[in-house]
């Protein structure tokens, strides 16, 4: 088994990414965890057409993994356009909705017609047949095919930056966000918003408070489909209090009912991945499972989902361990013990506790 350890680090299978885009692959739907099906009930929020939804969960428990896969699966008539949230006025609803424009025209083209290219081929593979629009809510349809030509998407980028250059007060650069969503309606594509990576906010509350009270609100009364990834203690604020019965769906990422197996499903994805086809019992012993399930039990707050992030960080550590010794051919509940030991676990609140007080 020692080549097939090996083979996992030369490949960093346990290794997550940070980057948005390669997300989706990594993903194991909850249903197939044996877990509550959010993966549908993200999909079918969005494909209302409609509103705000939120996506909550801890610190490294997989909003962003979720969010990601989901958006990738959607027909060609949905266009998801992560919106980035570092050093952005988040709460400033006008500032953000300038920022929203700012991204959307300075994209690649590359990336506008990007997941309705990979729709397109995942159908085509899978023999799929669609009708030629479909109403997603009364006066609001999509279209089937090919749409995002370099000449649409040059259309979409030339009114974005109309729209800046048009709009001078708040009021205007909201109306400017909608006109732009506008244009995506009217080439019969639905524009999905991604707010995620949204965990940094937690030691500035009023951000995050703002955020809620004042942008998503205001978005929610556009035209457009917006989802949020939102630590658990986000809930706590009283600007998502004030704006949670205007929320099209608030999605909790829900802890594994059976944890040793729902790991075992998800180390194993991985080890597949990286060409390693080896069982994972064959590569971790019980008595180590045992242990990265107890590790990510402690993780594990109010029913919601545990810290993945961090269990796959430890057994990564393990891995890495077991290497070192010349005579290892497995990952024993030693390495594991010792990884848990180097990969401290992550603040259960996401707010800084005394801003919150603060703030009251």
């Amino acid at each position: 088994m020692r080549d097939a350890m090996q083979a996992l680090d030369d490949s960093f299978a346990f290794q997550t990414s940070g980057r948005f885009d390669l997300l989706a692959g990594e993903h194991v739907p909850h249903a197939t965890l044996g877990a509550e099906d959010v993966d549908r009930e993200l999909r079918r929020s969005i494909e209302r057409g409609e509103g705000v939804t939120t996506v909550v969960g801890r610190m490294g428990s997989g909003k962003s993994s979720l969010i990601a896969a989901v958006t990738d699966s959607l027909d060609e008539g949905f266009v998801p356009l992560r919106v980035s949230v570092i050093g952005v006025e988040a709460g400033d609803a006008a500032a953000f909705a300038r920022h929203a424009i700012t991204e959307i025209r300075d994209l690649p083209d590359v990336h506008l017609s990007r997941h309705e290219s990979h729709a397109l081929n995942r159908a085509t593979a899978e023999r799929e047949t669609r009708t030629v629009t479909r109403e997603l809510r009364a006066g609001f349809k999509i279209g089937a095919g090919q749409i995002l030509t370099g000449t649409v998407i040059g259309d979409i980028k030339s009114a974005a930056s109309e729209e800046l250059t048009r709009a001078v007060d708040p009021s205007d650069v909201l109306r400017a966000m909608q006109r732009l969503l506008d244009v995506f309606w009217k080439v019969r594509r639905c524009p999905v918003l991604i707010v995620e990576d949204t965990d940094h906010w937690g030691g500035s509350p009023e951000v995050a408070d703002a955020f809620f009270d004042q942008t998503s609100r205001a978005f929610g009364k556009m035209d457009a489909v917006m989802v949020v990834a939102a630590h658990s203690d986000y809930r706590r604020l009283d600007g998502y209090e004030r704006v949670r019965d205007r929320l099209t769906a608030e999605i909790l990422l829900p802890q594994l009912p059976d944890v040793a197996n729902g790991l075992t499903i998800v180390l194993q994805r991985r080890m597949d991945s990286a060409g390693v086809r080896t069982p994972v019992r064959e590569i971790l012993e019980p008595a180590g499972m045992h242990l990265l399930s107890q590790s990510y039990g402690e993780s594990v707050t109010d029913g919601m989902g545990g810290d993945l992030r961090r269990t796959l960080a430890v057994m990564r550590a393990a891995l890495d361990i077991a290497l070192s010794e010349p005579t290892a051919q497995c990952i024993g509940p030693g390495h594991i013990q010792e990884a848990i030991a180097k990969t401290p676990l992550a603040p259960s609140s996401a707010l800084d506790e005394s801003a919150v007080i603060a703030e009251r």
